[in-house]
């Protein structure tokens, strides 16, 4: 089922929707329907315009994120109860000891900093550090962050419904990047019933983006962009199958 869900996620991935079109547009070549194949084209381009600019952004990235923040502001540490646990779900880390004796931290490893500032504001007694690896790579920025080691626990999880099942406690606090706090609730609350979940997302990708973009390149295409588009495009896809089928 993790294979199967990898794979069509990709295939309702925007950059998957875009190959589909593509080759429609080389079928429909072959098969001497100019006209035809020339819409196909026009509208890969086009699909791919739109999921690379601003814009998409702003109308689908930020949705995800807005619930997360009281009065325009993201919440201080300080806001939130007090909780068994904070689970922080995988995803921002990764490490390669043949490679180097620190971990390396992606676009996402502000949640690794959220779940300190937690920690240190004695929200929770423990941190529950999900994922594939963690204890390699996040435990140690953990530590440096100034979390005791020894109240930090491990779940080994591939995805978000492996790490649902792994957890026990009666009410924790999710970290989780805000773009992903909406179905990552929706998923402890399928998977974990008995679970009191507090999303406490940190890592706002979508508004940090568009809260800097001046209105004239809101269609001006950008790589780093179609990524933040096509995480939301997969977010959005989850939620609505989980509404559907939950």
């Amino acid at each position: 089922m993790y294979y199967i869900n990898k794979i069509v996620g990709f295939a309702v991935s925007p950059l998957g929707i875009a190959i589909a079109l593509a080759l429609f547009a080389v079928v429909f070549a072959r098969l001497k329907r100019g006209r035809t194949a020339k819409g196909m084209w026009i509208s890969t381009a086009v699909w791919l315009w739109l999921w690379m600019t601003p814009l998409m952004t702003l109308l689908v990235g930020t949705p995800l994120e807005n619930g997360f923040l009281t009065e325009g502001k993201v919440p201080s540490a300080e806001s939130y109860p007090v909780a068994d646990a904070i689970v922080l779900l995988g995803g921002s880390m990764g490490s390669n000891d043949e490679l180097s004796s620190y971990a390396e931290m992606s676009s996402s490893a502000d949640r690794v900093w959220q779940a300190a500032r937690l920690w240190k504001s004695c929200k929770a007694p423990k941190i529950i550090a999900t994922g594939d690896g963690s204890r390699e790579s996040t435990l140690g920025l953990l530590i440096e962050f100034g979390v005791d080691g020894k109240c930090v626990e491990f779940v080994d999880a591939r995805n978000t419904e492996e790490e649902a099942k792994g957890i026990k406690e009666k009410k924790i606090l999710l970290v989780t990047s805000a773009w992903h706090a909406k179905r990552a609730r929706m998923m402890f609350e399928k998977y974990a019933p008995g679970v009191e979940v507090v999303s406490a997302p940190a890592d706002f990708e979508m508004n940090m983006l568009t809260g800097k973009t001046q209105w004239w390149k809101y269609p001006c295409i950008d790589p780093y962009t179609f990524h933040l588009t096509s995480v939301a495009f997969h977010e959005w896809v989850g939620i609505v199958g989980y509404a559907l089928f939950r």
